[in-house]
């Protein structure tokens, strides 16, 4: 039955691949109608977040950024199944890193480099990152539980030349290969929840006090690693630009979780500045103190 399930997978996959964009739109319009309004998909957890959040939005404000939301959240999974079946060129007229020199100085003067990014605008194409730095891009991840399944993902993010770390043994791994002597840009996606038993600090993030991922800040300081931000922007449909932002080159001269600190506070500014494109779904406020 696995190999039934996987079979349809890769079909169904190979299909929306090898569709043009433009037919890949009008069927994610579809799906984000069909989650939207009929299945109504985690819209309890998005109203949820949105009610939580310090946002101020209004009814109507709120009943139109589902709506974009929605589409954006189908547009991302199939633009991640068509990433498989795009080459670098195509690539790079899609996604553009807009100051990749500022990470690339670092390995320059022979210094690995932690990127730290959010669940924003087009996240998936972070895979590709590879065709961007002189660094080998490495990503931390969260193994799925289905081992086939997850073979067919991990097989597909690393189609584009990245290399993958499961984040249950993710600082034992860059500390081999920081040992290895080659240089590396590490990638972390710590705006999500962590687990309930390995909460070791908690912050104010969009107006709500809940736990947060501290891994990142804890590499840069033990192995002296600069730490910069990736900002994602959605330009349009299929159409991304990356900044990224120095957080700090000198990450031991900041104290205990500062460094998360900040990168809270731009992924709060990237939010505000177009709440649309966030991942809504998530249960980001599962755990909170309530005040």
């Amino acid at each position: 039955m696995k190999k039934i399930k996987i079979f349809f997978i890769k079909f169904t996959f190979f299909i929306i691949g090898n569709l043009p964009f433009f037919i890949l739109y009008q069927i994610s319009n579809f799906l984000s109608f069909f989650l939207y309004n009929l299945v109504k998909y985690r819209v309890d957890v998005v109203d949820n977040n949105l009610k939580l959040s310090n946002l101020n939005l209004s009814s109507n404000q709120i009943k139109v950024l589902k709506t974009k939301f929605y589409t954006h959240f189908c547009d991302i999974y199939l633009e991640m199944i068509k990433l498989d079946y795009l080459n670098k060129n195509q690539i790079k007229n899609r996604f553009k890193v807009l100051n990749p020199e500022l990470a690339n100085s670092f390995f320059s003067k022979g210094k690995s480099v932690i990127i730290m990014v959010s669940h924003y605008g087009g996240y998936e194409w972070c895979t590709t990152l590879d065709n961007y730095f002189d660094h080998q891009v490495a990503a931390i991840y969260t193994p799925l539980k289905d081992e086939e399944f997850e073979k067919l993902i991990l097989k597909s993010r690393k189609r584009h030349g990245i290399k993958l770390i499961p984040r249950y043994n993710a600082l034992d791994e860059i500390r081999n290969l920081e040992k290895s002597g080659n240089k590396f840009m590490y990638g972390f996606m710590a705006d999500q929840s962590p687990q309930i038993r390995k909460i070791n600090y908690w912050s104010n993030f969009l107006g709500v006090e809940v736990p947060v991922f501290t891994g990142a800040e804890r590499m840069a300081k033990e192995l002296d690693i600069p730490v910069i931000f990736g900002k994602m922007s959605k330009i349009s449909r299929g159409k991304y630009e990356m900044k990224l932002e120095l957080i700090t080159d000198k990450p031991n001269s900041h104290k205990d979780f500062e460094i998360t600190e900040k990168y809270l506070r731009l992924v709060e500014n990237q939010i505000h500045e177009d709440p649309n494109y966030y991942f809504w779904t998530h249960k980001r406020f599962k755990h909170r103190r309530i005040k």
